[in-house]
């Protein structure tokens, strides 16, 4: 599980990220106001649906929410990808 980024689409992604790309707050997953969905942890149960926090429940392209504003349902979340780490490979010239 990643907490400060997001790794491929994001459906390992666990961190406290609650706003949208545009600032957005986001609606509760446990909530149906003003946006009533079927993304609830009981749904899936594995996907992180606490609090407000930006997530991949659904195997989307990427991290979103469900907006606190009636007139945008949903909206992606500005968490960053994970880059590709570092690696040193020993080669013996001997």
């Amino acid at each position: 599980l990643t907490e400060s980024c997001q790794e491929g689409n994001g459906t390992s992604y666990r961190g406290t990220v609650a706003v949208t790309e545009t600032g957005m707050t986001c609606q509760r997953w446990d909530s149906q106001t003003p946006h009533g969905h079927n993304y609830t942890a009981a749904n899936y149960p594995s996907a992180g649906l606490e609090e407000n926090y930006c997530r991949n429940a659904g195997d989307w392209a990427e991290v979103w929410c469900y907006t606190t504003d009636r007139n945008k349902r949903w909206e992606r979340c500005d968490v960053p990808v994970c880059g590709k780490g570092w690696f040193c490979t020993l080669r013996d010239d001997t």
